[in-house]
């Protein structure tokens, strides 16, 4: 009885340890997906400031969409 609780003891630790070295590991690997996503989201704000503090004037794509809108017109390559 003593003996098939020991291997019973060392079975059940065998899949702890195991289970938790992947849970290390998804831990890991979440980590440096949020590392990435934080400097995606670094990046993109720093390039939205340089637009902002451009001195090149940018023509929002929504006054085009509304102009269609108000006039009814489309304005392309052939008019």
């Amino acid at each position: 009885m003593l003996a098939s609780f020991a291997v019973g003891f060392l079975l059940r630790s065998a899949q702890l340890k195991k289970h938790h070295k992947h849970i290390i590991e998804l831990e890991r690997e979440m980590l440096s997906n949020h590392s990435e996503i934080l400097e995606l989201q670094k990046e993109k704000a720093q390039l939205i400031k340089q637009m902002k503090e451009s001195s090149i004037p940018v023509i929002p794509l929504k006054l085009a969409t509304e102009d269609i809108e108000n006039t009814g017109k489309k304005f392309g390559a052939g008019q």
